[in-house]
């Protein structure tokens, strides 16, 4: 193994005098396999980018391997016969695709070849692997003629044209009038050598993207007047009568990604991690009209920055790109992921937070893209196999950033307020779990899940599982749950197993009981206080019928039967019946209030079905309720948790406390949307 690392450094030192001479980092954060030292010139005019790149890519694995996979992401948009049209129909987000010829996206390799060697252009198969569309010109493959050994490495050289398409998803450009361009996913990119074979899907309609770490150099052409960003660290820029160059290099990332506009507003901004005291230089590009919104995106790189230093760790890198890209079509380049640059949306929101009708999109959005820099970028897992821990986790960390900087009186509502109402991110994710709680698995490969079920599969259940492991662990031992995963994981590719170790490691327990109901499975839980009974014991007593009446009826005969006591004072049975009308158990805790006053807290597994409790008291139960802390928020239904039993009383105080009971089941009914 020792030899393997010595060899391995060697390569990786002869390979970065091909690349950039500039380092970042004093010692590699990841194993660096990809590496890739990139040309392009765009023309605007055209849509077109005239590329090239050298690859320099490491055998990290002890296999011989003999071919070569990779993506050509943008061939989705070549036709209307790839399988991301014919999956999303036409449509992705908000926007339906104009497949028009000059809309069209796509990536031609001129040439391809191992570098002073073989000659591979002409062996460039298209394939297929998951499902049987010949049509889908995503994934190519090229049979070596000369093996890769372990600890081998190749370098490739690539020249390359990619004409990008109307933005859609995720990437392209915007209309003459916006003179935007989104350029992601706009290269041959070699998929991920893992576990033998290589991983590399096609590029499906609900999935997005996996890739191994490196080192990227890229040298940018524009014409002089576009203002450039890039997920990288400016290192030159030069310009000429009618072009600029820009100079970029970044290191330990799985990707790379520019923009350009000639309207874009760059604005800089220092942030300061006050766990560390470093500095983040973060570059802000902003459409037009977008400025108004400084000050706001200012707080939120402040408060995200730290709030994920503080429940995940450490941001390395000394960089990170916002941008707000124009509205129109657009619309769908907002909100996207990338390593150190994301894309952020103002639109359907105001300057300020707390508008009658404001959304908090601003803050939703670059929560969400930013966490993506944890757990797509840095936690590397595989988002076409298991796009939950990407999204889900992603969407987890938004929802908490919400919650707290609601909590620092930044923002009111979470999502934000609506004709003032209140909106909060948890009531959005249940909203849409509720009505479809069977409709699909979490723990499925992103494109067999159920369209209409994706969303809440990949980014609603999950904020409502790990939200409700949350509650039932803590804050403080869920944060060193996270911070165990990210730690152990970074500048790798997890999968869900890892993430379970990491919970039963750091809790001590074996939670698998919890991932098989609620991740392999659509298992539900739905808790119900059925039924109080409260009576006084000399009393008789009926049957009503019902099964859990019938046993109270009885319970109460018996105990009369056995009765020979003289009662100086007043005692009372009390019969509480609990029910899961759920297929999966979790365990609870249930609270009786009895009228002089008392409580008691009773534990419950959730898998006795129904529950009975009784209590032979001075004082009769009046109220029972299931997970009074709510934990749970899984639950199905809210509103059927607690129950009460009118006390004696007459008139207006009956009345009111049956009003109060109600009202407060209303507001929690319109708070958790059950």
């Amino acid at each position: 193994m020792l030899k393997k690392c010595i060899l391995f450094l060697t390569l990786l030192a002869t390979a970065t005098t091909v690349f950039s001479q500039i380092k970042i980092f004093d010692k590699p954060l990841s194993p660096r396999i990809a590496n890739y030292a990139m040309k392009a010139r765009l023309f605007p005019e055209t849509k077109i980018v005239e590329a090239s790149y050298v690859l320099n890519w490491w055998n990290a694995s002890n296999d011989t391997i003999r071919e070569l996979q990779f993506h050509l992401y943008l061939n989705a948009f070549k036709n209307e016969k790839s399988t991301f049209i014919r999956e999303s129909g036409g449509r992705h987000r908000s926007g339906e695709i104009k497949l028009e010829k000059e809309n069209w996206g796509f990536i031609d390799v001129l040439s391809m070849k191992v570098l002073d060697g073989e000659e591979l252009k002409s062996k460039i198969e298209f394939i297929h692997p998951d499902d049987d569309n010949a049509d889908d010109q995503t994934v190519i493959r090229i049979v070596l003629s000369k093996p890769i050994l372990p600890s081998q490495s190749i370098q490739i050289s690539c020249e390359f044209r990619s004409k990008l398409p109307r933005v859609y998803a995720r990437t392209g450009f915007s209309d003459d009038q916006d003179d935007f361009f989104l350029v992601g996913q706009w290269f041959p990119k070699i998929g991920v050598w893992r576990n033998g074979a290589w991983n590399c899907h096609q590029f499906h309609s609900q999935t997005e993207f996996f890739a191994d770490f490196g080192v990227y150099d890229m040298e940018l052409t524009v014409p002089k007047q576009y203002i450039v960003g890039a997920n990288a660290v400016l290192v030159n820029k030069k310009e000429t009568d009618s072009l600029a160059v820009y100079t970029f290099h970044q290191e330990d990332v799985i990707d790379a990604v520019w923009t350009a506009s000639s309207k874009f507003t760059e604005i800089k901004q220092k942030v300061t991690i006050a766990s560390t005291g470093r500095e983040v230089e973060v570059t802000y590009l902003l459409s037009p009209g977008r400025e108004v919104y400084k000050d706001r995106l200012f707080a939120i790189a402040t408060a995200m920055f730290n709030y994920f230093d503080e429940w995940y760790g450490a941001y390395p890198y000394p960089n990170l790109t916002i941008v707000d890209p124009p509205i129109n079509e657009t619309m769908t380049a907002g909100g996207m992921e990338y390593p150190t640059l994301i894309t952020t949306g103002s639109f359907f929101s105001s300057a300020r937070s707390n508008d009658f009708l404001g959304l908090n999109w601003p803050e939703v959005v670059a929560f969400h893209e930013f966490a993506h820099n944890y757990f797509q970028s840095m936690v590397a897992s595989n988002e076409f196999e298991e796009p939950w821990l990407d999204e889900g986790f992603t969407t987890y960390a938004e929802h908490r950033a919400l919650e707290r900087f609601e909590k620092d009186g930044k923002i009111s509502g979470g999502y934000g307020n609506i004709f003032g109402l209140n909106f909060s991110s948890l009531a959005y994710h249940r909203l849409s779990y509720l009505p479809r709680p069977k409709s699909g698995i979490v723990g499925e490969k992103a494109w067999m899940i159920p369209e209409n079920f994706y969303q809440t599969a990949a980014y609603s259940k999950p904020v409502l599982l790990l939200t409700t492991l949350q509650n039932y662990l803590g804050e403080e031992t869920m944060n060193k749950v996270m911070h165990t995963y990210f730690e152990r994981w970074k500048f790798r590719h997890p999968q869900t197993k890892d993430f379970i170790a990491a919970v039963n490691d750091v809790t001590g327990q074996d939670f698998n009981w919890f991932f098989e109901q609620f991740v392999y499975s659509n298992k539900t839980v739905d808790f119900e206080i059925s039924s109080i009974r409260a009576f006084e014991i000399k009393d008789q007593m009926g049957w009503f019928g019902d099964t859990e009446e019938k046993t109270f009826a009885e319970d109460n005969n018996e105990r009369k039967e056995d009765s020979t006591e003289t009662h100086t004072e007043k005692r009372y049975r009390s019969v509480i019946f609990v029910r899961n009308n759920g297929d999966a158990f979790f365990p609870t805790t249930i609270l009786i209030r009895f009228a002089n006053g008392d409580s008691v807290i009773e534990k419950w597994d959730g898998k006795e079905n129904p529950k009975q409790f009784t209590y032979n008291k001075e004082s009769k139960a009046i109220s029972a309720c299931v997970d009074p802390e709510k934990i749970i928020v899984l639950d199905l239904k809210l509103s059927n948790n607690a129950k009460v039993v009118d006390p004696e009383m007459a008139g207006i105080s009956r009345y009111t406390l049956r009003f109060l009971f109600w009202l407060q089941c209303m507001f929690q009914t319109l708070t958790m949307f059950v």
